[in-house]
């Protein structure tokens, strides 16, 4: 959905019905295009793709404690 945004930030900063909406989405697009965001935003992904299985065990009803803990350690090897 990045290129969504960035398109809909775009529209925002030119189409913009105030001086407001100008500057706000001006300042999101800015933020958004920063080498910093991407980097976090790259690297939450990699670290979600990585935590999901486990946060998915640990959110069952009925947990099988040994699973559960060489999933902890694999996840923390992975990580």
């Amino acid at each position: 959905m990045y290129g969504a945004t960035i398109t809909m930030l775009v529209s925002m900063v030119q189409e913009g019905s105030s001086n407001s909406i100008h500057g706000e989405a001006g300042g999101c697009l800015i933020v958004m295009k920063s080498f910093e965001f991407i980097f976090i935003l790259y690297f939450m992904h990699k670290i979600m793709g990585t935590t999901n299985l486990l946060c998915r065990v640990l959110q069952q009803k009925s947990l099988n404690i040994l699973n559960v803990m060489n999933l902890i350690s694999t996840t923390k090897a992975l990580l």
